[in-house]
């Protein structure tokens, strides 16, 4: 791993966010010399909730020197299959191993499990970690990070991880809260033998399924429905996944009496540019929320950090930092997000030229090169 660069005291870097965003921006500051503190309510990660880390997000972990620890404690897996309606395969598309033949070229991992692995590498590259005091505003001057109670902290770069929605994104650009490009009901079923791939189906009805296996026993699903759902239990997950053609509506039988089950919801869009002002720089789903196809919201947070590490190991000012970070990640961030945001139109409503598995092949040639 590269020398931090030779620019004499070190710099302080705030990251706002327990997410996988903050905690991935913050471990890779740490590893390039910065001294970094996080401060969030919570450092988040759902244990019903699973992580598809597709091929580029991966290559960002291990980038991010957690590649090993994170196909520890997930499920590597070959191929993603689309399944018709009938439940007659689609198209299948394999896992480019981006990370090097060392690792599989793609795995699942429940939210929880990714989130532990990234704070813990954090805190052994000295990340302080400050929750419970969430930053309730920052000033581009400084930047000055402001608290509930308590004085305001002067730092040299400040990394907004807060998330698609959060009041201290629309604070800081003004910008408006992003809708939610769709509701999710996620949890964990039992894994059957036979799954060792992801799978992703749609019903007549529009309703969409997505199923990674997250473990030797478990697979995270996720359903997305265009009818109410009351009260969110076991047994209204298993009545979601029966809509679906087999293999995906046999997991129902495998879904406990009790199993945690959540909702999620998730925006899409863009902040409008500039994504800095200052030394103050936004990253992950503050930047650019992205749909759930494809697994590229998670892929883009992780390539934001790894892109951080590299520049703060480089000479330059704070605010030139957040600037080259910006002018790098920009065009690629939109190349994906505009495949993304297809695809996710043609999954809610289907047209005479879907091809959701060519627009697969546009993002893998997109995201084949390191960020």
């Amino acid at each position: 791993m590269a020398k931090p660069a030779a620019s004499g005291s070190k710099r302080n870097v705030a990251v706002i966010g327990g997410g996988l965003a903050g905690l991935a921006c913050a471990l890779a500051a740490a590893r390039a010399g910065a001294s970094v503190q996080l401060f969030a309510l919570r450092v988040a990660g759902d244990p019903a909730v699973h992580v598809d880390v597709v091929p580029n997000m991966l290559r960002g972990l291990v980038q991010l020197g957690v590649g090993d620890a994170c196909v520890r404690a997930g499920f590597p897996y070959r191929r993603t299959s689309a399944i018709g309606q009938r439940g007659t395969p689609l198209y299948s598309l394999d896992a480019a191993r981006l990370a090097g033949p060392r690792y599989p070229g793609a795995l699942g991992i429940t939210s929880a499990q990714l989130h532990a692995v990234l704070k813990a590498a954090g805190a052994e590259a000295g990340v302080v970690m400050r929750l419970g005091e969430p930053v309730v505003d920052v000033d581009v001057e400084g930047p000055r990070l402001r608290f509930a109670r308590g004085e305001p902290l002067r730092v040299d770069l400040a990394v907004l991880a807060c998330g698609a929605r959060g009041g201290l994104r629309e604070r800081f650009f003004g910008a408006d809260a992003l809708p939610a490009e769709a509701e999710w009901s996620c949890g964990l079923a039992g894994r059957p033998l036979a799954l060792d791939d992801a799978l992703q189906a749609t019903t007549a009805a529009g309703d969409r399924a997505h199923v990674v296996p997250v473990s030797g026993s478990l697979a995270g699903v996720r359903v997305a429905s265009r009818q109410a759902i009351g009260a969110l239990d076991a047994q209204a997950l298993r009545a979601l996944l029966a809509r679906f053609p087999a293999p995906i509506a046999a997991l129902a039988a495998h879904v406990e009496e009790g199993a945690p089950v959540v909702r999620q919801q998730l925006a899409s869009g863009l902040l409008p540019q500039p994504w800095a002002r200052g030394a103050v720089l936004a990253v992950g789903d503050c930047a650019h929320a992205l749909p759930a196809v494809f697994g590229q919201a998670g892929a883009q947070a992780i390539e934001d950090a790894v892109v951080l590490g590299e520049l703060l190991r480089q000479e330059g000012t704070p605010a030139a930092i957040a600037q080259r970070l910006v002018a790098r990640r920009f065009p690629r961030v939109q190349q994906v997000a505009a495949i993304a945001m297809q695809a996710a139109r043609w999954q809610a409503a289907p047209e005479g030229d879907t091809d959701l598995l060519q627009l697969a092949r546009s993002l893998d040639a997109v995201v084949h090169e390191p960020a």
